[in-house]
């Protein structure tokens, strides 16, 4: 196998216009092998998640469920680095190891051969009678190549053009590409919109059961303690309030001086302002630090683990900010939400499953309150529709949103949180 392998991927790299022919006689050589033979015994299920932060949360339950459904397996989980703490502390998988699918490739046969030899190393050996590749979407190719290249018998996934149930052309030629990686290559119904209703789906459509549907955050009992320690100073009389500063994308990210105008006028309530984030958000937590009253707000960014976070989010009466990793994060916790999202409101109807941010992304069984622009600025209005519909990389048509309907917003929360 390793040397067959090895001639493989030097050859696709001399003749990439080759690398589909290549891997049909790879596929060959795994049959021959016997990978793709039913293996007796408790059986190896491998799970290909290699997203970010906010895509793992929105995974949890998938994960648990698949545990569920095979309480004696042996499972694998392969996320991102970044992704790893969020699942280190997973009780639901026996081994989780981290691929970083965003590293510069050259061209396919490059990306192949990475992924090939994280396979050899890694996955060849246990037989994996199950591989799954939960993620929903066109950036999809890295997990289904792994799930292929696992060696797996059964792969059960999303194809790299999942747009079927959309009444959108799949061509051929992707078509049969998808169902040569996936055995079992599943298109979701219109119905069907939010990544985690994907996620369920994907496991109900091969015929296993779904017993709850709620996600979860996986945290220790040291993580605990240290949030205690950082809140410990906040009054017990003060609501505890998130707020969710930075984002994966500029275009998501409301403008820091907005969001402090209605923060200003949020502090005459009994309100404590809570800041998370990483080293990139330090600028913006600065800046709400200092622009608000002393003792109403703890600025923790920079200074948690993504455990400690969520062990802290665990201890919020409300969130206030952006879809983002963070926002998953808290819904998953159950803290009512009031989340400002960037996709234009007149364009609920068009194709929300491909291009509404927040149809695809909304804050998961949590209360929410959603903030949206009411429409694309013009100079985004007048291009092709894209994700999110906004085509800036910097903060843009999300700018529209102005502080007092963020002030309105968490009235309307807090009405929403005493009306349980």
């Amino acid at each position: 196998m390793e040397n067959f392998f090895d001639n493989l991927i030097q050859q696709m790299q001399a003749q990439p216009d080759k690398a589909v022919r290549l891997m049909i006689t790879a596929e060959e050589e795994f049959k021959r092998a016997g990978y793709r033979e039913d293996v007796p015994g408790v059986p190896n299920i491998l799970i290909v998640r290699l997203d970010v932060i906010g895509d793992m949360v929105l995974t949890s339950g998938f994960i648990r469920e698949v545990r569920a459904n095979f309480p004696q397996a042996r499972i694998t989980l392969v996320c991102s680095p970044a992704a790893y703490p969020i699942v280190e502390l997973c009780p639901y998988v026996n081994e989780i190891l981290t691929f970083n699918k965003d590293l510069p490739d050259r061209n396919f046969a490059t990306k192949f051969e990475r992924i090939a030899a994280f396979c050899k190393e890694n996955l060849w050996s246990k037989r994996f009678a199950l591989a799954f590749s939960p993620q929903w979407g066109s950036d999809n190719l890295p997990g289904l190549l792994m799930a292929w290249l696992s060696g797996a018998r059964e792969r059960v996934g999303f194809g790299t053009k999942p747009y079927g149930g959309w009444g959108l052309e799949v061509s051929p030629a992707d078509a049969a590409f998808d169902n040569f990686l996936l055995t079992k290559n599943i298109v979701t119904p219109r119905e069907v919109v939010s990544e985690v209703e994907h996620h369920f789906y994907l496991l109900q459509a091969v015929g296993l059961a779904i017993n709850q549907d709620h996600m979860e955050l996986f945290y220790g009992a040291a993580d605990f303690l240290r949030a205690r320690e950082l809140l410990k100073d906040i009054p017990p009389a003060c609501k505890k309030v998130l707020l969710g500063i930075g984002a994966g994308f500029g275009s998501r990210q409301y403008p820091v001086e907005k969001l402090l105008v209605a923060l200003k006028e949020l502090a005459a309530k009994d309100l404590c302002f809570v800041i998370v984030g990483g080293q990139s958000e330090l600028d913006d937590a600065n800046t709400v630090e200092q622009g608000l009253p002393s003792g109403k707000v703890l600025n923790l960014a920079g200074k948690t683990t993504l455990r400690e976070t969520e062990a802290v989010i665990m201890q919020m009466d409300y969130y206030i900010g952006n879809d983002s990793g963070v926002m998953h994060m808290a819904a998953a916790a159950k803290v009512p939400v009031l989340a400002i999202y960037r996709d234009a409101q007149d364009k609920e109807d068009h194709l929300p499953g491909l291009y509404s941010e927040f149809r695809r992304f909304p804050p998961w069984q949590s209360k929410a309150v959603i903030l949206r622009p009411d429409h694309q600025l013009e100079d985004c209005a007048a291009k092709p529709p894209i994700y999110g519909w906004c085509h800036h990389r910097e903060a843009h048509c999300i700018t529209q949103i102005p502080p007092e309907q963020i002030v309105e917003g968490f009235a309307a929360l807090e009405e929403l949180e005493s009306n349980e």
